[in-house]
């Protein structure tokens, strides 16, 4: 199916690296800038490529925007996914169960910063139904995953309403994690180490669930 977004999509690989080659040349950008400011034609410039070849596959710059969050949604699922099917990594105690889901939210925002800020704004100034809907889907589908797991190891969990703390507390973690991450660089404060801010969002998340027992 072709995505609303798109006028044409690609159906060969040299196509299909052009594509790419646009999307990340846009995500480069925004690492600098905001979304607004950007312009197609330093996408283009960036990218190697010519205005036409950004026209033949998506509408408009919005668009540009549309394809973006789509990738980005596509590329989260698929690592969320591969971390909640391991068994070894749900065989493991609880703080390291915590400590991976973190690590993957930390490294995956770290990533893609600019383009997450873009996001993030319009998502929640122009309402934008796609942006919306993407993100309820993760929270939809993806966390109960999360709770599953996480409440396996109910019997380490002191808090007195074990399901509502995991959701609290993930939420605590993972906006906490994002506002740090993508706009800390806006406030003079020295920035934190990738590996110090999973540790004390970790710390901060079982400790809100009352996790007596650290070691599991």
């Amino acid at each position: 199916m072709t995505l609303p977004f798109f006028f044409n999509k690609p159906q060969q690989a040299r196509s299909q690296e052009t594509l790419e080659r646009i999307l990340d040349a846009a995500a480069q950008i925004l690492e600098t800038k905001n979304f607004e400011t950007l312009t197609i034609a330093e996408v283009v410039k960036k990218a190697g490529t010519s205005v036409g070849a950004f026209y033949g596959r998506f509408k408009d710059k919005e668009a540009l925007l549309q394809a973006l969050d789509e990738r980005f949604f596509i590329e989260f699922e698929r690592s969320v996914n591969y971390l909640l099917e391991s068994p070894d990594w749900r065989a493991e105690p609880l703080p390291i169960i915590v400590t991976g889901i973190c690590s993957l939210l930390v490294e995956t925002y770290s990533q893609q910063k600019g383009v997450l800020r873009s996001l993030n704004l319009k998502g929640r100034l122009d309402f934008e139904p796609q942006f919306m809907e993407r993100e309820q889907r993760a929270w939809r589908v993806l966390f109960p995953r999360v709770q599953e797991i996480v409440l396996n190891h109910r019997d380490k969990i002191h808090h007195p309403d074990p399901r509502l703390a995991i959701r609290f507390g993930f939420q605590q973690m993972f906006y906490g994690m994002r506002e740090i991450l993508l706009w800390e660089p806006y406030r003079e404060e020295d920035l934190y180490d990738k590996a110090v801010l999973v540790n004390e969002l970790t710390r901060a998340f079982l400790a809100y669930l009352e996790i007596k027992e650290v070691n599991g």
